[in-house]
């Protein structure tokens, strides 16, 4: 019998933690998995993705992160679903799975850290420490997740598993490329572009933005388009800077979209100047499409890209260093266009979705043999 193991998410919107629980649960062995999505909030654009690639997706229509009704339905799905392991992701998620297993003492907890632990209050941290024991294991998707999780919430590295981002290559690799049409683009120039949730601070696109305007100073006018893919809630206020730095025919907000192989496809070189990131698998996408990245030296970003040989790294926060960069990648298109290729090649050779996914299983198959443990 193949075991059964629901995967739990906050919620199924688009975002890289997201992207990556579509693929986990749509790969997974079917002959020793039987693999259910759990959502702890309603709907989500990629429900119809995952039932599209036929795996069962339940929600429990939380209206907010303190509905406590949550975590009693939760707590009676896992008492008639009887799950042979649970793997949550992020905060909420975690919790509620260490609360339910915690009372229930049927299956194994996998909890999952996706960011370096920065910016969560004081209550959510104690939280979290506090409901870590409950939990077998520990997955983290870099090392620096890993050392943030250790040393701000606790338990150990033994107790922790690193298992990266992973990418389908082929999809990356064969798609073809949007138009500058279809993207609000002007038809000539170079273009450089991001893909991500909008959210401020941590993405750091007002320091992009501000990069941009910077160029435009050197140079009499920008020497590039830029084009920012995504939705969140900094999006008002990204559009109303870029009205204040005199860009709106420069920059492009495209809002969400799910042919992101087609857009990396249509750009010169990709750009994510975070402030903090646990991964960024934004950045590997690019990079299996071939794209030189100019990323920043934070969070797992490092162990994946390599300066001046797959990409650019600049320190977080510093414009000019962003602006240098851009101006580099832009004025050798040569050493872009190798960049991109080994970019590539080090995406196929290194983070192949089929090898990520075969270590989460591994990680279930050790903790089905161990069983539920006596964390208390």
């Amino acid at each position: 019998m193949p075991a059964k193991v629901i995967l739990l998410a906050v919620g199924l919107g688009v975002g890289g933690t997201e992207t990556h629980i579509v693929e986990l649960a749509s790969r997974l062995d079917r002959s020793r998995f039987t693999v259910t999505v759990c959502a702890l909030k309603p709907n989500g654009t990629l429900v119809q993705e995952l039932q599209k690639r036929g795996v069962r997706v339940l929600s429990l229509g939380g209206a907010g992160k303190l509905d406590a009704r949550v975590i009693v339905r939760l707590f009676k799905l896992l008492r008639v679903e009887q799950p042979d392991v649970v793997q949550a992701f992020l905060f909420w998620a975690n919790v509620a799975a260490r609360a339910c297993g915690r009372i229930l003492r049927a299956f194994p907890v996998i909890s999952s850290y996706h960011d370096e632990v920065v910016s969560e209050g004081w209550l959510v941290r104690l939280v979290d420490r506090l409901t870590l024991h409950w939990t077998q294991r520990i997955v983290c998707c870099s090392h620096a997740v890993s050392r943030s999780v250790v040393s701000r919430i606790g338990g150990t590295i033994e107790h922790c598993t690193m298992i990266p981002f992973g990418v389908d290559i082929e999809q990356f690799e064969s798609a073809a490329a949007a138009t500058r049409r279809e993207l609000g683009l002007r038809d000539s120039g170079n273009v450089i572009g991001t893909v991500c949730r909008l959210v401020e601070p941590k993405k750091g696109l007002t320091i992009l933005l501000r990069a941009m305007a910077e160029l435009a100073r050197r140079y009499g006018q920008p020497p590039c388009q830029l084009v920012i893919v995504g939705d969140g809630p900094s999006r008002d206020e990204l559009e109303v800077l870029r009205e204040q730095l005199g860009l709106s025919s420069w920059i492009v907000f495209t809002g969400s979209r799910r042919d992101i192989p087609r857009v990396l496809h249509a750009l010169d070189a990709f750009v994510l100047p975070s402030l903090y990131e646990g991964f960024g698998i934004a950045i590997l996408e690019a990079m299996a499409a071939g794209k030189p990245v100019i990323a920043t030296t934070v969070g797992g970003i490092p162990d994946f890209v390599l300066s001046k040989e797959t990409g650019l790294l600049v320190e977080p926060g510093n414009v000019q260093a962003l602006a240098d960069a851009i101006a580099h990648l832009l004025s050798d298109p040569q050493q872009a266009e190798a960049m991109g290729a080994k970019a590539r090649v080090h995406a196929r050779d290194n983070y192949r979705i089929s090898e990520i996914v075969r270590q989460h299983e591994q990680v279930y198959s050790a903790c089905l043999a161990r069983g539920v443990d006596d964390r208390s």
